[in-house]
């Protein structure tokens, strides 16, 4: 990436006018929530990365779901439409689901387990763990709800633990639990103009057999327009930078005081480096950022450090290298809404899938 290139969307100065990432994320306004053609039931809802997303392109949650309440009123209170619903997923039927989305039908069932079971920072128990039994309760709930479609996404590293035997074990439930025609691709956040490094695997299922084809790279509104800014500037993807400027104002904006020492330390740590107490990584401002994060009980998932200021990363500025508009508000603590954004998928990904398999399903 050409670091010159850089100064005409200066982080430092605020902009007088946006740079070509935060004017696309201008665009994808609540007004687009008003366009839905397709149902949607949404469970594990989280902080709403995959709600979002898919409400942008064209569903509405009838339901979202998940067992922590914050969640739920952080959905609830974005998306309107949505019908929040608390309760354990283990606990849930297919009959109460439709009876909640008041509906005998729907269009998709969309989820992302718990995915710490599968994740490289967690204990790697996979189906074993409780956590891991959750994605076996998603398929079953697909195939009593029988929708016309399904999504189901997760970490990478389900596809390597055990061997990869859990994956395979999954995906062979998927076939012949549900009997859907299936489509599974590992995604990469930064390939739809997201300024952030973050692996997905998501397989899609269909009802009837559909043609079907997984989004390449960041669509309209906005998608050329980025594309032509990244060329003429010369860099390859989104650099972190651009996410982080105009920030002041904003909800979720909270800047965390560090200890002096602490200060003292992160200002040695380069761009692109890691602190060595904490093992906390630096943003490097001319590049996409690595994984947002959220931690688990092995450790890991602090906050990335800011590339220009001796602190972490505010939930702000981590929602916006996930891709959530500035009008998405995360509820509760500052650790919950952290966890909110590190858990979820980016928005502009979602909204990428979710024009496919409506495309998929209009055709």
């Amino acid at each position: 990436m050409n670091k010159s290139s850089l100064s005409a969307y200066p982080l430092l100065d605020r902009p007088i006018v946006r740079n070509p990432y935060l004017k696309r994320l201008d665009l994808f306004t609540q007004k687009m929530l008003g366009n839905a053609t397709h149902s949607l039931i949404s469970l594990f809802c989280g902080g709403g990365g995959l709600d979002l997303g898919l409400n942008l392109a064209g569903f509405r949650s009838r339901v979202a779901s998940d067992i922590a309440p914050i969640f739920v009123e952080t959905v609830s209170g974005n998306l309107p439409a949505a019908k929040g619903h608390i309760e354990n997923a283990l606990d849930l039927t297919g009959n109460k689901l439709l009876s909640l989305a008041q509906s005998s039908d729907v269009d998709m069932v969309a989820a992302g387990p718990p995915c710490q079971s599968f994740s490289i920072l967690g204990q790697r128990g996979a189906l074993a763990d409780p956590r891991g039994q959750l994605a076996l309760k998603y398929l079953d709930l697909v195939a009593e709800i029988k929708p016309r479609a399904f999504l189901f996404e997760n970490v990478p590293g389900l596809l390597t633990v055990n061997q990869g035997a859990d994956w395979y074990r999954l995906r062979e439930y998927a076939r012949k639990r549900i009997g859907y025609h299936l489509y599974i691709a590992k995604l990469n956040a930064v390939t739809f103009g997201i300024p952030q490094f973050r692996e997905r695997i998501v397989m899609v299922g269909f009802r009837e057999n559909v043609p079907f084809n997984f989004p390449t790279g960041p669509s309209e509104p906005g998608g050329a327009e980025l594309s032509q800014a990244l060329f003429e500037s010369g860099f390859t993807a989104v650099p972190s930078a651009w996410a982080l400027e105009d920030v002041d104002g904003l909800p979720n904006h909270k800047i965390r005081n560090h200890g002096e020492r602490v200060r003292q330390r992160y200002a040695l740590v380069p761009p692109g480096g890691r602190d060595r107490i904490d093992h906390t990584d630096r943003i490097d401002p001319l590049r996409p950022s690595g994984t947002i994060l959220v931690g688990s009980a092995a450790g890991g998932g602090r906050p990335h450090i800011h590339p220009y200021e001796p602190r972490v990363i505010t939930v702000r500025e981590a929602a916006r290298l996930q891709g959530f508009p500035d009008w998405y508000v995360f509820h509760g603590t500052s650790t919950a809404q952290y966890r909110q954004v590190g858990n979820a998928v980016p928005p502009l990904m979602a909204y990428e899938i979710g024009k496919k398999i409506i495309d998929a399903l209009n055709s």
